[in-house]
């Protein structure tokens, strides 16, 4: 797939979450449930630093520092992200193609050495946010309210 379209819609799945939730209520934001992260408030948090960690390790930082985000609503979260993703996008615009096949060396926060393409750190930041998107859409269903539906089909149907 497209590198742009990529990242693209996980700019709108992102924000499409955070507003599925504040829509549902805000206070559902903090509410605590059983999944890897007791709340939709500390699994926004989690994937918001490992979006920076791999903004940081396709920079070329082998071992980036986990950085904390101020995220106490929905509405800062998504201004987190949106920061977030520009500062992605004017880093991704600099690169010509053959960077983006370039193979870069870091470690994970487990410590594990791994050597990865910029473009193979793409698909796994988008990966990793859909899981965990995934995860607060069970976390609504906890609560007794509705997931969403926020497949890359949705998001074409509305972007075309």
């Amino acid at each position: 797939m497209n590198k742009d379209k990529m990242f693209s819609y996980h700019k709108w799945a992102t924000l499409a979450c955070l507003q599925h939730v504040r829509d549902l209520g805000e206070e559902l934001y903090k509410t605590e449930g059983i999944n890897s992260f007791a709340s939709i408030q500390e699994t926004t948090e989690h994937v918001l630093g490992v979006e920076k960690l791999w903004l940081l390790r396709m920079s070329g930082v082998a071992n980036p520092t986990f950085e904390h985000f101020d995220v106490e609503t929905t509405e800062q979260a998504a201004e987190s992200f949106m920061l977030l993703h520009a500062e992605m996008e004017l880093f991704f615009a600099s690169l010509p193609e053959a960077q983006w096949q370039e193979t870069l060396h870091y470690r994970n926060m487990r410590g594990d050495d791994f050597s990865t393409t910029r473009e193979e750190m793409l698909f796994t930041f988008v990966n990793h946010a859909s899981y965990h998107r995934g995860q607060v859409t069970s976390l609504l269903r906890q609560f007794g309210k509705e997931g969403m539906a926020l497949d890359y089909i949705y998001y074409q149907k509305q972007n075309r």
